[in-house]
This record gives structure tokens, sequence and C-alpha cells, in this order.
């Protein structure tokens, strides 16, 4: 068996994100369901380089991010997206598992990216927000969900940090908050 067959590892997803039509409604639902929360809000993610594929595109949505279950979650309303192969990655039935997010550090981004086009999960859409740099992959035929990576960054483990924090023993107030600029 060749040494590469189980290449490229990407580790424990970071997060697990969703896509929603409404996510007011849905943190209610998930903190009286699932005791989930709280989750910070960033309105009108200001991303940047957004492409797809090496052409400009739109990315345009509104995220929260919060805890469940000891493990982080992204909550993704989208409001503008194109081209269409983007638009189509975001559409049907909702809410839904969208994409498992994974960290991976910055020497290791390009190779593992590159790889994971190779082995048909190809790269759909490309995006940074500061220091954040991320991508999204098309692994809906393998799992039913796509793929994120992320480059490991103090802003991203900080902004994480947060959100945990903001979990332990929370008194279950204020379930929707705005995220901390």
């Amino acid at each position: 068996m060749p040494e590469d067959l189980f290449r490229p590892q990407l580790g424990e997803p970071h997060h697990h994100a969703y896509v929603v039509d409404d996510i007011e409604a849905i943190v209610k639902r998930l903190a009286k369901q699932l005791g989930a929360g709280p989750f910070f809000l960033v309105e009108d993610v200001p991303l940047e380089n957004v492409l797809s594929r090496g052409e400009p595109a739109e990315f345009a949505h509104d995220s929260a991010f919060g805890f469940c279950g000891g493990g982080a979650i992204e909550l993704i309303e989208p409001t503008r997206l194109t081209p269409n192969r983007v638009e189509g990655r975001f559409a049907g039935v909702r809410p839904r598992i969208h994409h498992l997010g994974y960290v991976v550090p910055a020497e290791s981004a390009r190779e593992l990216r590159g790889e994971l086009d190779e082995r048909n999960l190809p790269e759909y859409l490309g995006a940074q927000l500061g220091d954040l740099d991320m991508t999204f992959h098309d692994a809906s035929a393998l799992l039913g969900h796509d793929i994120e990576i992320h480059v490991d960054n103090d802003g991203l483990r900080e902004f994480f940090g947060m959100v945990r924090d903001g979990a332990e023993g929370w008194d279950g107030s204020t379930p929707l908050r705005p995220a901390p600029s």
C-alpha cells in the first residue's frame, strides 16, 4: 500500500458549520433544545480577496459562532453568492451541515490544498479576513458536505478561545450577542 494513500491528514475538525435561513431562530432552538451557546454574531462578514477558481466571487453572509457539546459550531446565513458554482454549494435544504473546518499550519496549507484538488476535492472558494486565510473544497460526493481549510494564526485562535470561554459557565442568558470587534 502506498505510503501517501492516507494523505492529506486533516486531523480533528476545528468546527462544524451549518447553512441556515435565520441565524436568530436557529440559535434560539439550539440553546433551548441542546443547551448550545452563547453565539457570537458577525454581521456582513468583511471578507477580502474573495475568489472562485481565480475569478472574482461574492460570499456575502452573516455568521454566528458558538459551542455545542464541547465543540465549536458556525451558523452561516448567506445573503449574496456568486458565481453559480459558489451559490450551488450553499443551495439545498436548510438548516443542514455545510462543512467541517480544519486548521493547518501555514507551511503546509498550500500543499494540502493542492493535494485536495488532485484528489478530486476541488477548491471552489477562497478568501481572507485580515490574517485569516480560508478555502472551501467540494467534498460533497465523498462526505455529503464540504471541507474548509484555515491557515493557523493568532487571530483565529484568539477568536475561538473567546467563543469557548463564553460557553464555560454560561447561564443561558442572551444566546445571541454581537461578536466583539
